[in-house]
């Protein structure tokens, strides 16, 4: 697994901060398999307390009507949190900032 040499300890205390009580959407976990080549990633969110959220039609509808963040990707990460009630997101992504009902964590 690569950790990013500046961000990885800030990121590693944000899971422990808020383990427990983190959601990461199906398409995450595909990206961190395609990055890493892992394939024990559901103990691993198991182990620090990661409920995975399923991509739906529904989700990706919404996705397909935001206007931004300006890429997919992330339309899909914030109407997954949009239609699962959550407002914040661990990210160092600056383009979630701004959103309406989102507020980035970082």
């Amino acid at each position: 697994m690569t950790v990013h040499p500046q961000l990885g300890e800030h990121v590693k205390n944000n899971i422990v901060t808020w383990s427990g009580n983190l959601v990461t959407s199906s398409l995450s976990v595909w990206l961190l398999y395609v990055l890493t080549k892992l394939e024990n990633i559901a103990s691993i969110l198991e182990e620090i307390g990661v409920e995975l959220a399923s991509l739906s039609a529904s989700i990706l509808g919404r996705a397909e009507r935001l206007g931004e963040p300006r890429d997919f990707e992330d339309h899909i990460h914030a109407s997954t949190m949009l239609e699962l009630g959550i407002s914040r997101i661990i990210s160092n992504d600056k383009d979630f900032d701004g959103l309406v009902g989102i507020e980035r964590i970082f």
